[in-house]
């Protein structure tokens, strides 16, 4: 990423984010993605830009870590930082693009193209790239094998008796760093891909709206994505919402 660049006084008085965002794609092939040099110095003006701004302070941890640590400098400045605050911003941001489509006014085609949750994904990238991935960060980020073994009849009694007991909370810590009073899900047996498998054959209520017609702009039918948590930790959301939408006449 190259430095922010000049901006003009009629750009610099124009907020940014007053339209839909343009998202660039990511160089990720390239060698200048994983230039660790290249990378700081871009967390850096990014960071700086969103200390005098901080419009996100409410959302991800990320940003309440960079301005309190800014903050406890006696020069108020991200430069005086030491770099184990950077990693820190970056472990705590989990890429739910919140910042970039509703909060940042400089997000792209803004001079300062700011995307914060670009430039996390760079960040963590080039950190595996350089350090590896480790055995619990791998089992943590494989959450539909996870769910797989977990839903398995007879697992899933063990599995939730395990994260929901104190000597169970305690091993995950120590194996896995899942901290012991984080909230955690259960598993079910019976996943959302499967309940909603045998809704194709349940009736349309009497009473139900007309059915969804076509138009040309749509082809009257929803898409429903259960994602990972919905399908094996929440199954029911999938399920009630697939009754609503066949009431309504909405074919999913």
């Amino acid at each position: 990423m190259s430095p922010t660049p000049p901006v003009s006084p009629e750009a610099a008085a124009r907020e940014g984010s007053l339209e839909a965002p343009t998202r660039h794609p990511l160089e990720w092939r390239t060698a200048a993605f994983y230039d660790a040099d290249a990378l700081d110095k871009e967390l850096e003006r990014v960071f700086d830009i969103c200390h005098g701004c901080r419009r996100c302070f409410s959302l991800c941890n990320s940003f309440p870590t960079l301005f309190d640590a800014v903050d406890a400098t006696s020069e108020g400045e991200v430069a005086a930082l030491d770099r184990k605050v950077f990693r820190e911003v970056v472990d705590h941001c989990y890429l739910c693009d919140m910042c970039f489509m509703t909060k940042c006014p400089y997000v792209p085609p803004h001079p300062w193209n700011v995307d914060f949750p670009q430039l996390m994904l760079r960040a963590k990238a080039e950190r595996v790239r350089r350090e590896g991935l480790g055995i619990a960060e791998r089992v943590l980020a494989a959450t539909d094998a996870v769910g797989r073994l977990a839903g398995i009849p007879v697992v899933v009694e063990a599995a939730n008796a395990m994260t929901h007991s104190r000597a169970g909370r305690s091993l995950l810590e120590k194996t896995l760093g899942v901290d012991r009073s984080a909230p955690l899900p259960r598993y079910h047996a019976r996943s959302a891909r499967r309940r909603l498998a045998r809704l194709g054959s349940v009736r349309r209520p009497v009473n139900a709206a007309a059915p969804e017609q076509a138009t040309e702009r749509t082809r009257g039918k929803v898409a429903l994505f259960t994602t990972c948590y919905g399908n094996r930790n929440e199954p029911a959301l999938a399920e009630d919402l697939v009754a609503v939408f066949a009431h309504n006449g909405i074919e999913v």
